[in-house]
């Protein structure tokens, strides 16, 4: 987890320069190599162009760093119809979204909720969750989210 933070630690400045949002970061091993999968996004939408384009750029910051001390694969991607939602910025972005929410601790004896994101605000999610109704989550108590899309 901490190689993680390093990477986006890194690659944040780089990012903001070329007008991007880094979404998640992954650093695991994959049959027997190291992969460094970073997913980006942009507010016109990310296409193949600007994933090579990123991957040149994110790839001689990281080989110049030498954070990975490993040889490794970097991967772009965009995020995806199932999009990781991290930081307060992707909440707001997508109020109104169709949301799935996994807490570290209960609330109302449920730590899955799934609804449309109503809203962001001081550090608390308010979603309107298809079994209890309106929620509100502490944005610390959120292990993970990410958009529901309706294929």
């Amino acid at each position: 987890m901490r190689k993680v933070q390093e990477i986006e630690d890194l690659l944040a400045p780089v990012a903001a320069r070329e007008k991007i949002e880094i979404v998640d970061v992954q650093y695991s091993k994959k049959a027997g190599d190291w992969v460094a999968r970073i997913f980006i996004d942009k507010d016109s939408g990310v296409t193949i162009s600007d994933c090579e384009n990123i991957s040149c750029i994110f790839g001689a910051f990281l080989d110049e760093s030498d954070i990975l001390k490993d040889s490794y694969v970097l991967e772009i991607s965009s995020p995806g119809f199932k999009r990781v939602l991290k930081s307060e910025k992707s909440f707001r972005r997508f109020i109104g979204s169709k949301t799935r929410i996994r807490t570290f601790k209960p609330i109302n004896n449920q730590r899955n909720f799934l609804g449309t994101l109503l809203n962001f605000d001081d550090g608390r999610i308010k979603i309107n969750d298809v079994t209890n109704g309106v929620v509100e989550i502490e944005f610390s108590d959120i292990r993970k989210a990410n958009i529901e899309a309706d294929i």
